[in-house]
């Protein structure tokens, strides 16, 4: 089950990932005990350099929340995006979580 939850991405992370970090991070249990601290404090410091040229940049950030408002609440959406990184019994509760906004915004449709 824990497996399976890391093999989803974030929006955020394949905006500030590419190919070439994922073949570092790859590598990190092959690589000399010694070097592998160095090499992932240098894979995450290339990752925040990234962040941070992204959200400087005036046209480029993530959007989710200036989307207008549809049927579905944005907590609804944020929640099923949830369930992809979630356990077994964390799924349980967001599953509730959901019914609940479903239930007080008025949509009565059943949880996915």
């Amino acid at each position: 089950m824990e497996q399976e939850t890391k093999k989803h991405i974030t929006e955020l992370d394949a905006l500030v990932q590419d190919r070439q970090l994922q073949m570092m991070k790859t590598a990190v249990p092959y690589i000399n005990p010694s070097s592998q601290g160095t090499l992932a404090f240098l894979i995450k410091f290339l990752e925040l350099r990234r962040t941070v040229a992204l959200f400087g940049q005036t046209d480029a950030s993530l959007q989710m929340c200036a989307l207008p408002e549809t049927a579905e609440p944005l907590a609804i959406k944020l929640l099923d995006t949830f369930l992809s990184f979630s356990t077994e019994e964390e799924r349980e509760t967001i599953d509730l979580l959901m019914g609940y906004i479903q239930m007080f915004s008025g949509n009565r449709e059943p949880p996915v």
